[in-house]
């Protein structure tokens, strides 16, 4: 997966020239786990790239809403709303699409680090919340979604998701993370199937310096990390209609957008870019 086309880890002129005209003017974005980390990131290239609308999702009340006021001050064209909620409380995710209305795209980017040391010290209540943020908040968030737009409506939905969901990290402390985030990955791989007039791509945004990855203890690579405006400027991409043949797929935020393209059909025609490992013709 890492060397299928080109990959980068610093914006590149073929993906910002594409942002340049501003390709989501006039749409509205709802983002998860906004105010921080790769959230950060994909909230300024979204703005950037022309978002009419822009919906912050956290937890925490303070740091989302001085999120938004940073935001606001930075992009005066957009309006951006707070909200700060848990994602797993269905009843709060739900008042936020009553208020926010239904977005044009939806991100899901809120998730959490949940190991702390070997599996057999972790407290497992704290392992398994990690997996009811990472698969059951995110699932809560899209299934709101998906039912404020109505059957049939068109809608997009990018997860970001990690190389960790399908590559072996040989490393003590990533049980809890790599199981829930490929889980997490799995269900928009089916969702494809019961909703083909929604967009749905799994995006491992690049390895990009975070809170999440010093937890995760994660060492330093020899080819450097991933510039968090290079993973922001391809989520917002994959927002925009050059990005529709790739809806079911996951794909890296490093990948160059150009070669992704040239390979449409090939990855069309037979079906790549998936977690699952098909042995059997489309699955069955």
């Amino acid at each position: 997966m890492a060397d299928f086309v080109t990959n980068h880890l610093k914006p590149y002129d073929t993906l910002t020239s594409r942002l340049a005209s501003q390709p989501l003017k006039g749409k509205s974005v709802l983002i998860t786990g906004a105010s921080r980390g790769v959230g950060e990131f994909i909230t300024h290239a979204i703005a950037a790239a022309g978002a009419t609308k822009i919906g912050l999702l956290g937890r925490d009340v303070k740091r989302v809403e001085a999120a938004k006021e940073k935001f606001a001050a930075q992009y005066s064209a957009t309006k951006f709303l707070s909200y700060a909620v848990d994602i797993i409380d269905e009843d709060a995710v739900t008042a936020v699409f009553k208020d926010f209305g239904v977005p044009d795209v939806l991100i899901n980017n809120a998730g959490v680090f949940p190991d702390d040391g070997p599996f057999i010290k972790q407290d497992l209540k704290s392992w398994w919340a990690g997996f009811a943020t990472n698969i059951l908040g995110t699932a809560t968030v899209t299934q709101k979604y998906l039912q404020a737009k109505g059957p049939g409506a068109p809608g997009i939905v990018l997860n970001c998701s990690t190389m960790a969901a399908h590559f072996r990290i040989p490393l003590p402390g990533w049980s809890g993370y790599t199981s829930s985030k490929l889980g997490s990955a799995r269900i928009f791989e089916h969702l494809r199937f019961e909703h083909p007039e929604v967009r749905f791509i799994n995006i491992h945004p690049g390895k990009v310096d975070t809170d999440g990855y010093t937890k995760s203890g994660a060492p330093d690579l020899e080819d450097g990390m991933t510039d968090g405006a290079l993973s922001g400027q391809f989520f917002a991409w994959a927002a925009t209609d050059d990005a529709a043949f790739l809806s079911g797929r996951f794909v890296w935020a490093e990948w160059d957008i150009a070669e992704l393209e040239a390979k449409k059909d090939e990855i069309i025609e037979k079906d790549l870019l998936l977690v699952t490992i098909d042995g059997f013709n489309k699955g069955f």
